[in-house]
């Protein structure tokens, strides 16, 4: 049954250990779970080399010189520390006596800011005042030219063009409008001296009083621009106090208060360093005793399966039981002359002919190959029914033994002998044992105790079961299952 498959072969091993008592589901438990553990401490151990070569490359020192130096580190960042809070409590009350003239000089730096922005905005608005007056010299400017254009163009009527000197008298133009460039002439009111008088006396008084509010913005930034001077003088002024007071007190203490942060950094960063091993080494420790762990699991579940195993030895007489009387059955048989032995072979439990494995019987012709396999079932069923505490089926269906032997004497003597053998098991199990045989034929050999069902294409069904039809798709059992639900 599959004994070639190489998935199927493990399977079919364990079934007949199964159905002889030689395992239980114990012993196949225990087999299980011992490889679940050989993959886990393989892997397992891989990683634990892994982090080992890591350490080896990382740091030559030991878990134990990693303890003594962190410790040793952790005392000298506590008086690094120690060292750090007392130059900043020096400096604190030193930075007290300063707090007086450090309060002027935040508040000359705001009056400078304030000053600066001052000035900024009375740029800004003096900005803007030049360019309102610049703005009506350009109107008045503007109004004197168009003055004097008016004054010396308004006598003459153009007859000719004054840029191309084409003629215009023959050019249709209305009466209202300009000959030359066909505007819409201005009423006289609009070129009236006196309007424009009025309108250059206008400009002339903005301009006045523009240039007055000029003058009084550039006086504005003028002082703005004293009081910036003499904001930042301050400033400086109490700056200059300031550092020569601090110069010889608050420095050095600031330095030394930079060296101590600084060694503080460097020995955090130092201990994290070597916290870091020190992670990896109990790591290395949790791996070595998750190794440790399999291994007592492996041994435990290793002399399990062989004390299970030991108990379960006594039956291994059972195969050499079997393995007797299939010898036997072989030798009722008589499949060749030439066979002297027929044996199990203890490790696949598959037969043995003179010692040799059952393919080599292949060449040798599909009578003598069928004739022992069914030895091998008949004995196989024979052994069940004599040994209750063996589960093999007492069901045995052999598919058309004969169709594979020939048809000289010796082929149908082997049939013959082997048909004999079936009937002398009916007889001596009776109702224990069930035989079903497909053949091509009906028995060589006359006996009531056969009953038989011959199939042929005017009925091809056994008795009592329909014939699907040719359109049928599925099996005929299944639609049995169907019909008793």
């Amino acid at each position: 049954m599959g004994h070639l498959d190489t998935w199927f072969k493990p399977a079919r091993a364990h079934l007949f250990k199964l159905m002889f008592g030689l395992t239980d589901s114990t012993v196949l438990e225990l087999a299980r779970l011992l490889g679940l553990l050989k993959e886990q401490l393989r892997a397992k151990t891989a990683e634990y080399e892994n982090v080992q070569r890591f350490l080896a490359a990382a740091d030559p020192r030991t878990d134990e010189e990693l303890r003594a130096e962190l410790a040793n580190l952790r005392d000298m960042l506590q008086r690094a520390d120690s060292a750090l809070a007392a130059l900043r409590h020096e400096l604190a009350e030193n930075s007290a006596a300063d707090a007086v003239l450090r309060q002027e000089l935040r508040e000359a730096v705001e009056s400078a800011r304030q000053a600066a922005q001052d000035v900024l905005a009375a740029q800004e608005l003096l900005e803007a005042r030049e360019a309102v007056v610049a703005q009506i010299e350009v109107d008045l400017s503007r109004l004197e030219r168009s003055a004097t254009a008016i004054e010396k163009l308004s006598p003459f009527d153009f007859v000719v063009c004054p840029r191309c000197m084409q003629r215009l008298n023959a050019r249709p133009v209305p009466d209202d409008h300009c000959l030359v460039c066909l505007q819409p002439d201005p009423a006289d009111d609009d070129v009236d001296p006196a309007a424009i008088q009025q309108t250059r006396s206008a400009l002339e008084q903005q301009l006045q009083d523009a240039r007055a509010v000029l003058a009084a913005d550039a006086e504005v930034l003028q002082t703005a621009q004293e009081r910036v001077q003499q904001a930042d003088f301050l400033a400086r002024t109490l700056r200059r106090q300031l550092d020569a007071q601090t110069r010889d007190m608050v420095a050095p203490r600031f330095e030394a208060i930079a060296d101590a942060s600084a060694r503080a950094a460097t020995l955090r960063a130092s201990i994290d360093a070597v916290s870091q091993l020190r992670d990896y080494w109990a790591r290395a420790r949790a791996i070595d005793q998750a190794v440790r762990d399999i291994k007592e699991r492996r041994a435990r579940a290793t002399t399990d399966k062989k004390a299970r195993t030991a108990e379960l030895a006594a039956r291994e007489g059972l195969v050499t039981d079997l393995s007797r009387n299939f010898n036997s059955m072989v030798a009722d048989l008589r499949p060749a002359p030439w066979i002297e032995s027929a044996t199990i072979d203890p490790a696949t439990y598959l037969p043995l002919i003179n010692g040799g494995s059952f393919e080599t019987l292949q060449a040798d012709g599909g009578g003598i190959v069928t004739c022992i396999n069914v030895a091998y079932s008949l004995t196989l069923l024979e052994f069940g029914i004599t040994h209750h505490d063996v589960l093999v089926p007492s069901l045995l269906i052999i598919d058309s033994p004969r169709k594979a032997s020939g048809t000289n004497t010796d082929d149908q003597e082997r049939g013959r002998r082997i048909y004999h053998r079936l009937q002398a098991l009916a007889e001596t199990y009776g109702p224990r044992i069930q035989l079903i045989i497909a053949d091509n034929d009906s028995a060589p050999i006359p006996s009531d105790t056969f009953g038989k069902i011959e199939l042929d294409y005017v009925h091809p069904m056994v008795p009592g079961v329909l014939h699907p039809g040719p359109g049928h798709t599925s099996r005929t059992e299944d639609e049995y299952e169907d019909r008793s639900r």
